[in-house]
């Protein structure tokens, strides 16, 4: 046989030989068995929501003589949990749905079918969690009611506000004995005649009083009489120069009152909205007490929530209905105007006046029991950008994306103390990146999961939660070894009611939303700012009463509106760094559409702007929350304090205590007996100084008066 024949032969053998191997692999492929893949909650979870369904993910088809399925769910009694089983459409899935919902304790879920499963259990946890309002305890007492149903948004804002510790009751259960406990009481409305003496009774005595719309004798107590109509929508002017020229819009009612000739005004509605004293303060016998002639925490839910009678609306003209429709005014049936002022986007409406009532607070107390608080964002920083692309199946836009902030990096820098830029990715399930390299990422410190779609439809609460259990199998299956999400940003931010997205994003995992979207351009016109009045990630608020385990972090650059215009992220970390103070956590769109990302790397580089992901900044605040000051001591001229700080950010923290209080100046602040370096600062007209707010025993000594 000819030499070129014989290697002809040769290779025909070796191709028919790989050819049946083939074959051989195929056919044992499709006779094994399917196998789990991944479970949702995770083995071992130990924070699951109460209403979370269960499911598993397979990584081939059950046969359809296969799908008698032995899936249940056992209380750690081992009880079985009733609850509703559906095997998906291709069968490659099954969920269940708990027919009510999961009380504190362990659950044990079971998995098998006999001859083609073997059986399989995993478990997790549902905790028993305090309300959201609890802050511990603290010198802060927080008065609310249950009939207020945007009161116990007052806990959420002393915490986003950096008021970590603090002590919450219904308004019903206010006694002399809880007063004389706390320093200052923090109360919304009226909380009946005999309430209201026992706190007149403790403020002449030497309370400090902050009071939300004051009825009857606290209305005297703080120098308010109510004189004039109600008014809504109207313009706050601050008399401090630290607030700026421009007014601030508020929602809800707005009293009009007159005042006694002893009261200081310290903020008033603008001649157009009436002009009358908004805000009061009043010495009441060895006391204090200041007044709000609206309610604070109604109008700041409004601002950073959007207009609830227009839910629904599509008044942007702009299918499907969206976020930006809750704030878009000059709809095609009604002229109304826009409920945020774009004229003025780039002044937060919303933390303008949570940093009114800590100025406030801060005030009342400085003089015999000054408070210690808490920076809103690690290290000092003023401006954090949160990286946030949706994957809609681009071949390579995220592995360029992550490895475009791999690059930026410097050399040995800390992930942990966002001094690695990192970011999130949502995908679609045919983005192209392979289970591998998105297990290396996420190792890295990056952050992945479903970019989950209802394609751009309106949705009910049904539907939306059928499309989060769809987008999260299929990136569960295509990527079984990442960790649960946390974040979301629905493909084309679809918001069709108030507040069902957040609530059935609580039942998958999700905690922090990024679906409020400073959209479209033609309405933004190039004005950077802020849609929502707010650049801080806060819980949303129930209408109805209660606050959401989910964060709201409003998508403030878009690349739509943004991209080749550099100047706008410019300009708005520049009003955050700069003498406005107008602090944020920026969240971005990117879609690699454009080279959006690029000029906002290149901005936060070269203004040293920390880039983290939507993971990163949801433990950062988780662990913020957490952390603690108690055992607060005032004497002469020394307070003396305890700082517990959550591990999630124990080394980041940083504490701020008021430079002028106990009738002096700071001189020193010692840690377990260690003197502690401080960075003075001035955070809307107050001096603070600095401190790493490390777990330890603190003493700060101040000048003495005498």
């Amino acid at each position: 046989m000819a030499p070129g024949a014989r290697r002809w032969l040769v290779l025909a053998c070796v191709g028919a030989l790989v050819v049946a191997m083939l074959v051989f692999a195929l056919a044992g492929a499709r006779s094994r068995p399917p196998r789990a893949v991944s479970h949702f909650p995770a083995d071992g979870a130990e924070t699951v929501p109460a209403s979370s369904p269960v499911f598993v993910v397979f990584d081939k088809p059950l046969d359809e003589d296969a799908r008698d399925l032995d899936f249940s769910l056992r209380d750690d009694s081992g009880a079985s949990v009733a609850s509703a089983l559906r095997v998906s459409e291709a069968a490659t899935s099954a969920e269940l749905r708990p027919l009510e919902e999961l009380g504190p304790g362990s659950y044990t879920a079971v998995l098998a079918l006999p001859g083609v499963l073997e059986r399989e259990e995993w478990s997790f946890t549902v905790p028993r969690r305090k309300p959201l309002t609890d802050g511990g305890a603290g010198p802060i007492l927080l008065a609310l009611s249950e009939s207020d149903t945007t009161d116990d948004f007052y806990a959420e804002m002393l915490r986003a506000e950096g008021f970590t510790s603090f002590t919450t009751v219904d308004r019903s259960r206010i006694t002399p004995a809880l007063l004389a406990d706390h320093e200052l009481l923090v109360l919304s409305g009226d909380p009946g005649r005999s309430r209201s003496s026992m706190v007149r009774a403790w403020v002449e005595a030497g309370g400090r009083l902050v009071v939300v719309r004051p009825r009857g004798e606290l209305a005297e107590l703080a120098g308010q009489r109510r004189a004039g109509p109600v008014r809504d929508g109207a313009l706050l002017e601050v008399d401090d120069p630290a607030w700026g020229a421009v007014p601030l819009r508020v929602h809800g009612a707005v009293d009009g009152i007159d005042v006694a000739p002893d009261v200081e005004v310290e903020a008033s509605l603008v001649p157009d909205s009436g002009g009358s004293p908004a805000l009061t303060l009043r010495d009441a016998g060895r006391g204090r007490v200041a007044g709000f002639a609206f309610d604070l925490a109604r109008s700041v839910v409004l601002t950073r929530q959007g207009n609830p009678e227009w839910v629904g609306q599509d008044r942007d003209d702009r299918a499907p209905v969206r976020t930006n429709d809750l704030f878009f005014g000059p709809a095609e049936d009604d002229t109304g105007t826009d409920f945020v002022d774009l004229d003025h986007a780039e002044v937060p409406h919303a933390d303008e006046l949570m940093r009114l009532l800590t100025n406030v607070m801060g005030g009342l107390t400085a003089q015999d029991a000054p408070l210690p608080r808490l920076w809103y964002f690690p290290d000092d920083a003023e401006a954090v950008l949160v990286m946030a692309a949706d994957d809609h199946g681009t071949p390579t836009g995220t592995a360029d994306f992550f490895k475009a902030l791999r690059d930026a990096a410097p050399e040995g820098c800390d992930t942990d103390r966002w001094e690695c830029p990192r970011a999130t990715s949502w995908l679609y399930p045919d983005a192209g990146l392979s289970p591998a390299e998105a297990s290396a990422y996420v190792d890295e410190g990056f952050d992945l999961g479903a970019h989950v779609t209802t394609h751009c439809e309106n949705w009910s609460a049904s539907s939306l939660d059928q499309a989060f259990g769809a987008s999260l199998r299929a990136f569960r299956a295509a990527y079984p070894s990442l960790p649960a999400q946390h974040g979301s940003r629905l493909h084309c931010i679809v918001w069709t009611d108030y507040l069902t997205q957040p609530t059935v994003e609580r039942a998958w995992g999700v905690r922090l939303d990024m679906n409020y979207y400073y959209w479209p351009g033609d309405w933004v016109a190039g004005r950077p700012g802020f849609m929502t009045g707010s650049g801080l990630p806060m819980r949303f608020s129930d209408l109805d009463g209660g606050l959401l385990n989910v964060f709201q972090q409003p998508t403030h650059l878009v690349d739509e509106v943004f991209a080749g215009d550099p100047t706008a992220v410019e300009e708005l970390i520049d009003r955050a760094q700069g003498p406005e103070e107008y602090y944020g956590a920026f969240g971005t769109h990117i879609d690699f559409s454009t080279s959006f990302q690029s000029e906002v790397i290149a901005v936060a580089l070269e203004r040293g702007v920390p880039m983290v992901s939507g993971q990163q900044l949801l433990d950062w605040v988780d662990g913020r929350y957490a952390s603690r000051f108690s055992d607060l001591r005032w004497s002469k001229d020394e307070m003396t304090f305890s700082v517990v700080a959550d591990p999630r950010a124990e080394e980041m923290l940083r504490g701020m205590l008021p430079v002028r209080a106990l009738g002096g100046e700071l001189l020193e602040l010692a840690r377990d007996g260690e003197r502690v370096e401080t960075t003075i600062r001035s955070v809307k007209g107050v001096k603070y100084a600095f401190f790493d707010a490390t777990t330890g025993e603190y003493a700060a000594r101040y000048a003495s008066a005498s």
